[in-house]
Parts: structure tokens; sequence; C-alpha cells
């Protein structure tokens, strides 16, 4: 006859409080149901574990050789749901991600698309939006984590680590006027229109500052956009329109896009990922951030804010 691991759990608990009626009401279950489950266990040892009479249950001799093993097996058991526990967390459950850009080869993209084909039980609520207000919403804990570009000057109220680096250019098609040029200045961008992020992003504000501190009236914005998607790109690549255009963003167009040689404007960014401060990781949050890390050329260090 087999026994199993709650067998163990009432063996232990009439052992610890010597009566089994009193161990079946601290375990929640019947006094026939531990009864049984201490006679499968001296069915399954040939011997016998408890001397039953009025005084309640005494362990025998054997019994007391049987704790010691039934309580390491029980140790071992708790251990062993705990990891199982833990390796289903990390398979199911609900990740709340924020993201500035959604496009389909953006790395948060890829890491979300692997994750759900290696976990059936993974729910996703994906929110785009500025880098400001995903930083909000992290720090209300509206979401759990999100991923940012992060701009010199630029600082966050979350936590924030590294992820990789990234420098955005002026950008305009290969054949435009200014890509005849050897060398560009800000004066020379004044007559062009621009596509750029709206007036609250990070990198507008710090556009509209250099050319503030030169002396040079701000771009005049034509089409203002989320994030360098297709669709602005094409519409640099198709018009005289120029914009900042991240090098991630033009390995895709090279020889449709060129850029300009403003050295100004040759903006270094860091993609970080957000999370709210002293949060308590869960093991999707740490997941992602692992293939985010493994996805990316990883740079050392995190920024505090």
């Amino acid at each position: 006859m087999s026994f199993s691991p709650a067998d163990i759990a009432y063996f232990i608990e009439v052992a610890r409080q010597g009566h089994v009626g009193r161990a079946a009401e601290a375990a929640g279950v019947t006094q026939p149901a531990v009864s049984k489950a201490i006679r499968r266990l001296e069915v399954a040892t040939g011997v016998h574990l408890f001397d039953r009479g009025a005084h309640g249950a005494r362990l025998t001799a054997e019994g007391e050789l049987f704790l010691e093993a039934a309580r390491r097996f029980d140790a071992g058991h708790a251990e062993l749901l705990c990891s199982a526990s833990e390796l289903r967390a990390q398979y199911a459950g609900l990740l709340r991600v924020g993201l500035t850009n959604a496009a389909s080869d953006g790395p948060a993209v890829r890491v979300l698309a692997n994750m759900v084909r290696h976990r059936p039980g993974l729910r996703v609520t994906m929110v785009i939006g500025k880098s400001d207000a995903l930083n909000e919403a992290v720090e209300k804990a509206e979401l759990d984590v999100a991923v940012v570009p992060s701009y010199p000057g630029i600082s966050f109220s979350c936590d924030q680590l590294a992820l990789s680096q990234d420098t955005a250019r002026l950008a305009a098609r290969s054949d435009h006027p200014l890509t005849r040029r050897a060398a560009l200045s800000l004066d020379d961008l004044t007559d062009f229109a621009w596509v750029m992020a709206n007036r609250q992003s990070a990198a507008r504000r710090l556009v509209t500052q250099i050319f503030e501190q030169a002396g040079v009236p701000a771009p005049r914005v034509t089409l203002e956009v989320e994030y360098m998607s297709e669709a602005a790109m094409g519409m640099i690549a198709n018009t005289d329109m120029i914009g900042l255009v991240p090098n991630s963003v033009m390995r895709a167009w090279r020889g449709r896009v060129a850029t300009l040689p403003v050295p100004l404007l040759e903006l270094r960014r860091t993609l970080v990922l957000l999370t709210r401060r002293q949060s308590r990781w869960s093991p999707l949050m740490t997941a992602f951030r692992d293939q985010m890390l493994a996805d990316r050329t990883p740079i050392s260090g995190a920024i505090t804010r």
C-alpha cells in the first residue's frame, strides 16, 4: 500500500499533538481521514508507529525513528512545492509593459514575442505612450515596467536600468539638397520642415534648447509623430522634410535616407528600463529584464535618477 505527502503531514501532526482527534482538528480534516493515513503508513512500513489508547497516541520506538525521516520528507516536499510555484509564476500571470516605440523589430517587442511563445499562460498588457507618462504610470504601479529612451539632462522619478545606447542624427532623403553639403550649421536648417515628436517629448525639448542656445529659431515642425515609425520614415524618404533618426532605425533605410553632418544634433540616448522604486520584482519582470539585457549589447551600471 502506498502513502501520500498528506499522510506524512498527518503523521507528524499526530506526533505533535499526541492525539488523533486533536491532530485532525489542527489539520482541518476528519478523524477517520487521519486514522486511515496512519494505517497506510503502518502497512507500508510493516510496524506500529503509535500506541493508541485512552491516553491518546504515543510514538513507538519505531515511530520515533520514522518521525525523523518523515520530517525530512515533509521539509523536502515543502521546498519542492515552493520551487514548482516559482516555476509556474515564471510561465503564467500578467505583465504590464509600457513602450514609447512599438516598432515590430524593436527589442522590447522581440522579447515580449519570445516570452509569449514560451509561456502559454502569460498575458501581456502593452501601453504605448510618452516617456514622462509611462514613468508616471510605473510610479503609480499601473505598469510593471517601461522601456523608454533617456537623453542627456533628462531625469525620471523611477529607477532606471541602462539597457543599450544609441545615437540619433539628423536625416533626410538621400537626394535632399542638404546632403550635397560637406558641413551644416543650424541656420542652414531653418528653411526646411521637420518630422518630430510633440512639444512634451524629451527629444523635442532637447532640440529646441539647442536651437535657443545658438540663437536660431526653433525648427518648423510640419509632421508630429509618436516615434520614428515606418510611416514617419517614409515621409522623410519622399519629401524635403528632415528629422532626427536613431541609428537603430537608419539601418533599414540606408540608400533611401542619409544622415546630415550637424554635430550639434548628434544626440546620444540610452534605452532604459523603468521600474518603481523599492518594488518587488515578479518572476515575469525579472525574465523580461534579463531577456532585454541579452537581446541587446548591455552597458554596465544603473542610472538611479
